[in-house]
Parts: C-alpha cells; structure tokens; sequence
C-alpha cells in the first residue's frame, strides 16, 4: 500500500519587525511622559495637602514610584515642579470654564452670573486642589503666593468681575468663592455630618444654584443702591 505523502502548508512570513529607530524612540518617550504625569498628579496632591517646605524632593520620587533623580531630570528643581503643578491645574480650569465665554455675551446679567457661578462650583467639586493650593499659599508671604497671584488670581478675578460685575468688594468675593468651594475641600465632613455625597452631580446642581440665588440676592440690593 502507497503512503500518502501530505504536502506541509508553507510557513506564514514573519511580520517585519519596526524598524528599530522609531522603536528605540517610542520606548523612552513613552516612559518619560508616564514619569512626568506620575511626577505632577504626585505634586498635586502633595503640595495641596501639605506645606511647600514640608514636601522633600525625595519624598515626590518616592510617593510617585519614580527613579532619583527625576524631578531635576523632568523640572529641574522642587521649584519648577510646583510652578508645573499650578500649570497643570490651570490648564483644567481653562478647559473647563473656557468654551462658556463665548456664550455669556449672548445672556443678561443675571444669566452670566448664574452661568460663571455653576461652571465654577462644578470645577470645584472635579478640582477641589485648586482652592486648596491658594488657602495653602495665601497664609502667608511668599512668591508663589505672588506667582498664583500673577498668573491666575488677578486675572480670572477681573474677568469675572467684567462678566458679571460683581466680587468688587473682599467680603463679597471670600464669601462667593467660600460658599463655592468650601464643601469639597470638607467633602469627608460633609458626609458624616449630613450622610450626603458632595461629589454626586445632583448635589453639584443644587450647591451651585443656591449659590447663585445668594450672589444674585446681592447683586441686585447692590444695583439698587446705586439707583
């Protein structure tokens, strides 16, 4: 009886290999951006819990996993990364509160008003570091007090004040950014004392249209005054 000889299907090509340059190029990039962003979200939540001079280098490294060496690698210095840390939450607020300019030109005052305030208190409620970082800063002198002063606080205090013509006064602006605010820097208390999640979008809209009640109540006793 003749064996039946079976003809072994050819072998599949071998997928080309990438070429080893953009290889050898994504790799290190790759990890680099991952040690940058492990370096900023570490710094943001140690410098928005705890003192600048409280906070060593060492300790960032350590916190965020990375190799020594690598703040100074990445920002040169503990300095460069904190003023990296107040870019990275300004970048959040921008994106957040930027796209509703265009739309506030189109609404009466008390519209505008009630529009910033909503947009803030939910920033708020996603990006509690940011009131943090200033209460942090704000006790005392110093330059980064100047710094968030110079490249945030002055600027997006006049704007709101040309957006909605308001905050003029210190005991109206503390009281409205206070109001906005202070729940989620508290947010643990807030649960123990009243069994309410602060952080759930329900209770965002309410804390945000109670605030604006409050802030429209002034602003038209202020307009009345002034008539």
């Amino acid at each position: 009886m003749a064996i039946r000889q079976t003809r072994k299907p050819a072998p599949k090509p071998a997928p080309k290999p990438a070429p080893r340059q953009a290889s050898r190029q994504r790799g290190p990039q790759q990890r680099a951006e991952e040690t940058r962003e492990a370096l900023l979200t570490t710094g943001l939540h140690m410098f928005t819990t705890r003192s600048y001079d409280g906070v060593s280098v060492r300790a960032l490294e350590l916190e965020a996993d990375v190799q020594r060496g690598a703040v100074a690698y990445h920002f040169q210095s503990k300095e460069g990364l904190w003023k990296a840390v107040v870019g990275y939450i300004l970048d959040r607020f921008t994106k957040h509160l930027g796209p509703l300019e265009p739309m506030l030109k189109d609404l009466d005052e008390e519209a505008r008003l009630r529009a910033v305030i909503t947009a803030f208190v939910r920033f708020s409620a996603e990006t509690p570091e940011l009131n943090r970082l200033i209460i942090q800063e704000g006790r005392e002198p110093s330059w980064r007090l100047d710094y968030l002063i110079a490249t945030f606080i002055k600027d997006r205090f006049e704007w709101v004040e040309e957006m909605v013509g308001l905050l003029a006064d210190p005991h109206t602006y503390y009281m409205s950014i206070g109001a906005a605010t202070l729940v989620f820097d508290v947010e643990y208390e807030c649960r123990a004392l009243f069994d309410v999640d602060p952080t759930t979008d329900e209770f965002i809209k309410e804390h945000a249209a109670r605030v604006a009640d409050v802030l429209v109540y002034l602003r038209r006793r202020e307009l009345a005054e002034e008539s």
